[in-house]
């Protein structure tokens, strides 16, 4: 019996596919951005023998800043004041929100002057609706021991290892996409708040099993499975890091929502797509 692997959060990484075409092998990681067990291990010996590691965007304390002062700029026209329901807004309060200093948002909010005396809705409700959803979805997992970022831990694994990095989108870019996400979905998934530990539930074992196909049907109603965020992006991301690829011995990082867009331009452009698990 692995004695270590009981105690340990770090579990082996299986949202990985070796991409090859010439002789030239590279990488494709699929990211979960919050999960209740580590990969370093994994992504320490991926990024190790890479000569450069791609990332979806910036994950630089400064670019995360703009992210969050962008964010919490909601106005009349893009918030999600007066569109939540009574019951909606019951069960978000239900989470009895706590700020923690070691959420993102959390220390953030505090920075921008946000009272925690304040009912989680009254905190959120005149944030822009992707900053106030990711504000109690963070809140959520967090409470739920959600504490480790893969992509995270690659930059700083990149990073440590003096790693050749570079970022397939502007934060701007990034911005834009978030707030073309409708809040039609937005609002249908805080609505189900009494049903994330299910989803949460199902995520983590299909993520763990490195089933993707479980992964994006489980992920099918959560507000960024969307076009600006998925149908957009993906031609983009795949464009900027085909350079990359075509080099050879690159890693790339991306949110496992990417995955199947990407894998599939990649066989149209006649790459080998494989589970390296």
């Amino acid at each position: 019996m692995n004695f270590w692997r009981l105690f340990s959060k770090d579990r082996e990484l299986r949202t990985i596919w070796k991409i090859e075409k010439d002789d030239r092998i590279s990488y494709l990681i699929g990211a979960a951005h919050f999960f209740p067990y580590s990969f370093k291990r994994s992504l320490t010996r991926y990024i190790g023998n890479a000569d450069t590691v791609l990332f979806e965007g910036p994950l630089d304390e400064d670019n995360m800043n703009k992210v969050v002062e962008q964010g919490t700029k909601g106005d009349n026209n893009s918030s999600l004041n007066g569109v939540l329901d009574a019951s909606t807004i019951k069960e978000i309060n239900k989470l009895e929100y706590t700020i923690s200093t070691h959420s993102y948002l959390g220390a953030y909010a505090m920075t921008f002057g946000r009272s925690t005396d304040n009912s989680l809705y009254e905190q959120i409700k005149g944030q822009r609706p992707w900053m106030a959803f990711f504000y109690i979805w963070l809140y959520y997992r967090e409470r739920n021991s959600w504490m480790y970022k893969l992509d995270m831990d690659a930059f700083k694994i990149a990073n440590e290892m003096g790693k050749d990095f570079h970022f397939l989108e502007k934060i701007d870019e990034q911005i834009a996409a978030l707030d073309a996400v409708p809040v039609e979905r937005i609002v249908n998934f805080l609505k189900k708040i009494n049903k994330w530990d299910g989803y949460a539930k199902r995520y983590v074992r299909y993520y763990l099993r490195g089933d993707l196909d479980g992964l994006l049907s489980s992920a099918a109603e959560f507000p960024t499975v969307c076009e600006s965020i998925i149908d957009k992006r993906d031609p983009i991301l795949y464009e900027r890091m085909k350079p990359f690829l075509e080099k050879g011995n690159t890693v790339a990082v991306v949110g496992i929502t990417h995955i199947q867009g990407i894998r599939k331009r990649l066989l149209e452009d006649g790459y080998t797509v494989q589970s390296a698990a």
